[in-house]
């Protein structure tokens, strides 16, 4: 039984580490994990609470200092800066929900839908766009940057489609 509330106290740390930042409360929960694996296989560990606790502390210690850095790198998602704002601008995509000035839309872009603003144009669904800039994770577009149509890695697959969309403006 002792093993059984280890390994849930483990495992309920480690879950929490998705909600609350920081990245150190999943190494109490691995420290949580092996300590029931530790006491599973020794059965006399699991009647001396104190030093159940010991080896506890000690397994989520010994993690922490030891395999944070390792396993940060892993976990931690990347950090967008100036240079990524180069890779959208330019990128030609598709607006999915209406944009206007007083209230931002939607588009399609790598996939997903991303929340999507314009500074004086509006936009109708279906519309071509190109991002003019990227504000944290919402997307700034514009009829056209440079003047000609928007450029797209997907405008091959539209093409057969092309007579649908003149329909529609």
């Amino acid at each position: 039984m002792v093993p059984l509330i280890w390994a849930i106290l483990g495992l309920a740390m480690v879950v929490a580490e998705f909600v609350i930042p920081g990245f150190v409360i999943f190494f109490f929960g691995l420290g949580a994990l092996i300590n029931a694996l530790l006491t599973a296989i020794f059965p006399g560990l699991a009647g001396n609470i104190p030093l159940q606790v010991i080896t506890w502390l000690g397994m989520s210690t010994v993690s922490l200092f030891g395999l944070r850095r390792t396993f940060s790198r892993w976990m931690k998602g990347r950090r967008f800066g100036e240079d990524d704002q180069q890779e959208y601008i330019g990128r030609g995509v598709k607006v999915i929900e209406e944009i206007t000035p007083d209230h931002p839309g939607r588009i399609r872009f790598d996939g997903t839908t991303w929340i999507a603003e314009s500074y004086t144009e509006s936009f109708r669904p279906g519309d071509r766009v190109e991002i003019l800039a990227r504000d944290g994770a919402h997307f700034i577009v514009t009829d056209s940057i440079t003047g000609l149509s928007p450029r797209d890695d997907s405008r091959q697959e539209d093409s057969t489609r092309s007579g649908e969309q003149d329909d529609n403006e």
